[in-house]
């Protein structure tokens, strides 16, 4: 645990209690000598008493605020960095009398005392002066971030059209920390849409030889409705049945009675119609 970022974390105004609650838990696994956080989603989760789909928004959101940095390792906890903790400053020292207990002959008595201690109620870098927010209109798509969403397959034009209908659909008003880690966060959530699985399908060839079609993929429309029955679902935590529901796995089965026709059935069997 490190006294100074779990001080960092209580001091920051996110405006979301969850979010709130789960940076203030980063915050208490954060190692001084990594310089890293890593405790589990799952941890994350029964500590601010939600699903592991809304610690994985609410991680996203600290993301997209600059106020955490990511770092995935396969098969393993993701390492969770604070960029603006080195530019919090705690070292205000103070003195204060208090009464502290002595031994003497006669049993245990109080004499003032004066100690050294740390005054959390000065803050000379407060983060809200440290990070900078730009506006979103001012994203400039660099060699970095084209390579950003080659890699995953994705058009970097295109994605870069997709953010600013978006944001002229909010107004233009947008404003990021880090323009470049939104653009990733964008690709990485376009990256997860996309349909990663092949179906091998037996050609009529004499030789035998096997073609491989990719699997169809759905379409927005499906899409905004596959994520409108999971937002359902998280409303109803409250409710035994849905209580430790595994969103991905709610995704993949919504996802498979689309392509399969059978979606009414699917919903009519979880009692979501």
């Amino acid at each position: 645990m490190s006294i100074k970022a779990l001080n960092y974390a209580l001091d920051i105004k996110i405006g979301d209690p969850i979010a709130k609650l789960i940076f203030i838990n980063l915050a208490n696994h954060f190692n001084d000598a990594t310089e890293y956080s890593y405790p589990s989603q799952e941890l994350l989760a029964e500590r601010a008493e939600c699903s592991i789909r809304t610690v994985q928004r609410k991680i996203e959101m600290l993301i997209d605020l600059g106020l955490v940095k990511k770092i995935f390792r396969p098969n393993k906890t993701s390492l969770y960095g604070f960029p603006g903790l080195n530019g919090y400053d705690t070292s205000d020292v103070s003195d204060c009398h208090i009464q502290k207990m002595v031994t003497t002959n006669s049993g245990l008595v109080t004499t003032d005392g004066v100690v050294r201690t740390i005054n959390n109620n000065r803050i000379y870098n407060n983060n809200k002066k440290n990070i900078k927010n730009v506006l979103l209109t001012e994203l400039v798509l660099t060699d970095e971030l084209k390579k950003y969403a080659t890699d995953r397959e994705l058009d970097a034009e295109e994605i870069l059209e997709d953010i600013k209908l978006w944001n002229e659909q909010n107004g233009n008003k947008k404003k990021y920390a880090s323009l470049d880690a939104f653009y990733m966060n964008w690709c990485r959530k376009e990256a997860r849409r996309k349909p990663k699985t092949v179906a091998k399908v037996q050609s009529d060839q004499k030789d035998g030889k096997v073609a491989v079609r990719a699997e169809k993929g759905l379409t927005h429309k499906q899409l905004v409705f596959r994520d409108n029955i999971v937002a359902r679902v998280e409303k109803l935590q409250h409710d035994p049945q849905w209580a430790y529901t595994n969103f991905d796995r709610l995704r993949s089965e919504i996802e498979e009675a689309m392509r399969k026709g059978s979606l009414d059935q699917y919903l009519n069997e979880k009692g979501l119609n």
